[in-house]
């Protein structure tokens, strides 16, 4: 399959929409480290989580900006679908402008269905929004790529 032609913003939201949850990478001098955590992400492909600043996540990510996300449905029937990125994470604080944080927030809580009404960790200092911004975004897909991922073109993340 040609992917200049591939609607990739339709089977990436399709691949997104599949689970709730993403597998972390972050690395400190121990090594590597995997968490899952429920994400959101916008219309420009930032991801968020929330998290808190004693997990060990959170302070690789404070000491190395670095990740890598993978998003795949987990039952193992049928094709396979799935996003991998790297990119980097930032913590977000109250530095960062009311405006991210709110948008943060919202993103988060309209994918979870909460709505952005749901305020209890907006103002809660121990929850933390990070924002995920990719440098390369591999789409999987069985459908259409066989076992090969493909790089996302730069230009259909905007």
């Amino acid at each position: 399959m040609k992917t200049k032609s591939f609607n990739w913003k339709k089977y990436i939201e399709e691949a997104l929409s599949v689970t709730d949850f993403c597998s972390i990478a972050t690395v400190d001098k121990k090594g590597v480290w995997s968490s899952p955590v429920y994400f959101a992400w916008d219309k420009n492909y930032n991801f968020y989580f929330i998290s808190q600043m004693k997990s060990r996540h959170m302070q690789n990510i404070k000491s190395n900006s670095r990740i890598a996300v993978s998003i795949y449905k987990t039952e193992q029937k049928g094709d396979i679908v799935g996003i991998q990125l790297e990119g980097t994470a930032k913590i977000l604080s109250r530095n960062d402008g009311e405006k991210e944080i709110n948008h943060a927030h919202d993103t988060y809580y309209g994918r979870a269905g909460f709505g952005p009404d749901m305020k209890e960790y907006l103002n809660n200092p121990t929850w933390l929004y990070v924002k995920i911004t990719p440098e390369n975004i591999f789409y999987f897909d069985t459908r259409f790529f066989g076992e090969e991922r493909q790089l996302v073109p730069q230009e259909e993340l905007k």
